[in-house]
This record gives structure tokens, sequence and C-alpha cells, in this order.
């Protein structure tokens, strides 16, 4: 009894030795066969999966691999792959017609890809009648445009291209306005001697603006002459002040200013925000001098800045305020500096012209080398005739 005892024990063990080693050789083969699959599906080779399937038809590993196929296609469905799961459900069933889960999965996908095909030739046909309609109301439109006569194409700087009527296309970008100043009074202060007048005259000016999307480039240009003495004070002796001493001793002087400053604004900053640089002049005409203390002439380079170009509707206001280089010139002067403001007020507006009133006001601070100071302050009523800027 003990040997057989042992014989029957060495059996089985020997036994189960065989079938373990067995077991461990097919579960090496069934993940290298897995492997396989997977690089197929990273691959999008359905021929490679077919091809896995065939070698492995008549193992009895086959029903492992069926189902780890069919895996791998449904988590395909899952990503949307539809194309790759259909193309691997289909190599399951051309290696195993029986299997009926693939011949169920296959349906289910080629179905899906049928409804997304017909949703997106549904879109396409959706997008291709949208252009057709567009195109064919833009035909329209442009044949009854050109069978009234009075409308143009304009290339905008974008590309693209509008219709204007006569009216919208008589508007430019440019903007002007023009100015007679029928009213130009300017109050002078010197402070050594003690003097000031009030004297009236004319003035002539312009601003011009040519805006583009990225700079806009403008002009201030302005000029104006005073050759009547209203009134005076100081710089007279005493004795002198009578009525027939002032006819006679009462000092004559003129003065003529222009200026002529370009403009410039960067859009992607500030359309109203400009620098400015330029020149100014001041011009004296006087018989005594001396008694007035009023500056020499001189023209001198200035730089600034401005608010400029700013419409309410056609209400336009205007800035600025310059630095003047007097002192390159006339070298009694230190220091120089030049401000202004103007609002110009629409009477009359048709499709391409306004007219208005424009109320100004512009400083010319003069401070000298020997502490002295001369103001020459200025009121200005003017007519102006602009364009249309909306």
């Amino acid at each position: 009894m003990k040997i057989i005892r042992k014989v029957f024990v060495i059996t089985m063990l020997v036994f189960f030795s065989g079938s373990f080693q067995l077991f461990a050789q097919a579960s090496e083969e069934l993940s290298d066969t897995y492997h396989r699959i997977d690089l197929a599906i990273a691959a999008k080779s359905a021929d490679a999966i077919s091809k896995v399937l065939s070698e492995n038809k008549n193992t009895s590993n086959y029903p492992f691999i069926e189902n780890y196929t069919l895996k791998k296609t449904r988590q395909l469905i899952i990503t949307d792959n539809l194309e790759l799961a259909r193309q691997t459900a289909l190599a399951v069933i051309d290696n195993n017609l029986e299997n009926f889960d693939a011949v169920e999965l296959y349906s289910y996908i080629d179905k899906a890809i049928l409804n997304q095909q017909a949703a997106n030739q549904a879109a396409e046909n959706r997008r291709r009648l949208e252009q057709e309609r567009i195109a064919a109301l833009n035909a329209k439109s442009k044949q009854q445009l050109a069978s009234r006569g009075n409308y143009q194409l304009v290339n905008t700087a974008s590309g693209q291209e509008v219709y204007l009527n006569e009216q919208q296309s008589s508007f430019s970008s440019k903007i002007w306005t023009i100015k007679l100043g029928l009213v130009d009074f300017v109050y002078q202060k010197v402070s050594q001697p003690d003097y000031s007048s009030l004297k009236y005259g004319l003035a002539v000016g312009a601003n011009i603006f040519y805006p583009s999307e990225r700079l806009i480039i403008g002009a201030d240009i302005f000029a104006d002459a005073h050759i009547v003495t209203l009134s005076t004070e100081g710089a007279f002796p005493k004795e002198q002040e009578s009525a027939s001493s002032l006819e006679s001793d009462d000092p004559q002087e003129f003065f003529f200013s222009g200026r002529f400053v370009p403009e410039f604004a960067f859009a992607d900053f500030s359309k109203y925000i400009f620098l400015r640089a330029g020149v100014s002049g001041h011009m004296l005409a006087s018989n005594d001098r001396e008694r007035t203390g009023s500056s020499e002439s001189f023209i001198a380079p200035v730089v600034g800045i401005a608010l400029d170009n700013i419409h309410f509707s056609e209400v336009q206001l205007r800035m600025f305020g310059d630095y003047n280089f007097a002192s390159l010139m006339n070298d009694k002067i230190s220091t120089a500096m030049e401000f202004g403001g103007s609002i110009m007020l629409p009477m009359a507006v048709n499709d391409k012209t306004k007219v208005g009133i424009e109320l100004g006001v512009q400083d010319l601070l003069l401070l000298k080398k020997e502490g002295e100071m001369e103001n020459r302050a200025k009121f200005t009523f003017a007519i102006g005739v602009g364009n249309v800027t909306k």
C-alpha cells in the first residue's frame, strides 16, 4: 500500500507540474496575442487584426481572443472612432460567422455611421443653400443698384465692397474747418514798465485732418493782425495825460502773429490726443517800444500737445498747449508758452458742409530774462465753415 501511495503522489505531482507549465505557456501566448491586437488597433490596421484572428482561429485561446477584440471594438465606439470599430467587428465576423455578438455590434456601428453621414450631409446642404441664397440676394441687390444709376462701389480698407449713394459718397475722410475772425481782441499786459493795451483786429484760420486706421495727421493754421488800439494804460508821464498830449504821445503798435503746426495722433491709443510740432511767429511794429516794453519780433519752433478733432454731433472742440522756443531767437526772452482753445457751434448743416460760429481764446506768455513778464490774451469771434463729419 505504501508503494502504491508513493506512486500515486509522484504521478499527481508530475501531472500538476506539467499542467502548470502548460497553463503558464498558454497565458504568455495569450498575452502576446492581446499585445498584437493592441498594436494593430493603434496602427488603425484592420488587416493586422484579421491576420491575428486568422492565425489563432484553431487554437484553444480563440474565444478569449475574440472577446478581447470585441472589447477593444466597444472602446473604439466610446472614443467615437466608428470607422475603425466597424472594420474591427467585420474582421471578427470574417473569421467566425457564428459570433452573433460581433454581427449585432457591426450592425449597430454601421447604422451609427450612416446616421452621422446623413447629419453631416444635411449640415453641408444647409451651408450650401445659405451661400446660394446670399449670392442670389447680392446679385439682385447689385442689379437693382445698377439700374438706379446713383450708387457707386467703394472698396473699404478691410477689403470689403460697399455701395454708397451719391449723398453718402460725398462725405470725405478728410475733416476740415476754415474760419474768418471778424472780431479778434488782444489784451496785452507788460509788467515792466507797467503797461497794458487793448487792440482790435482780424483773424483767419484753418484745421484739417486726414484719418486712417492707424494714424491721424492734421494741421493747425492761424494768423491775425491787430492794427487798431482801443485803449492803453500806463507808460506815460503824469504831465502828459491831457487829451491833447495823449493824442500826440500815444505809442502806436501793431501786432501780427501766425502759426503753422502739424499734428498727429495714434488711433490705437487715442483719436483725440495729438502731438504737435511746427512754427509760430509774433511780429511787432512800434513807434515807441521803449515806453511800452513790448517784446521784439520773433519766429520760433514750437512743440506741444492738443485735444483736437473732438466732435459732439457737429459741435467741434479743441484745446492745445505749446512750448515756444522763443529764447533761441530772442536773447531777451527766457521762456515762452502758448495756450488756446475753441468751440464751433453749427448754425446751418446740409449734406456736405456746415456753417457756424467759433468762439476761441488764446494766450501767449513771455518770461523775460530780467524777470519781467508779458502776456497777450486773445478772444476771437469767427465765422466757420467745415465739412460734415457723420
